[in-house]
């Protein structure tokens, strides 16, 4: 079972984010669909994978908490934009993973 936040973010162009999940969470392929996650490399903040990456046992296995969902690299990128904006806004630094965990 993938992990996921409770109040993860929807790109625009995402039209039924509650059936994607559940396709995700049955390991189901969902090809076009981009997942944002925090990242485990130092000096990043976010990772944006794509979800047919997951359909791998081992990515899917080692696949950190879900904190946004897209259906397009682009929009992916746009969300990673928007939560970071929010983040700095809210904090006035780049602590993401403390204000996506509590807020």
């Amino acid at each position: 079972m993938l992990k996921w936040n409770e109040h993860f973010y929807v790109g625009e162009g995402i039209r039924d984010s509650e059936k994607i999940r559940a396709r995700l969470d049955e390991n189901k392929l969902t090809p076009g669909v981009y997942l944002l996650t925090l990242s485990n490399s130092p000096g990043n903040l976010l990772e944006i994978l794509p979800a047919v990456s997951l359909k791998q046992n081992a990515a899917r296995s080692l696949c950190p908490e879900i904190f946004g969902m897209a259906d397009s690299k682009d929009e992916a990128i746009d969300l990673a934009c928007r939560i970071l904006k929010e983040v700095y806004e809210a904090t006035g630094a780049f602590n993401i993973e403390d204000y996506l965990k509590n807020r």
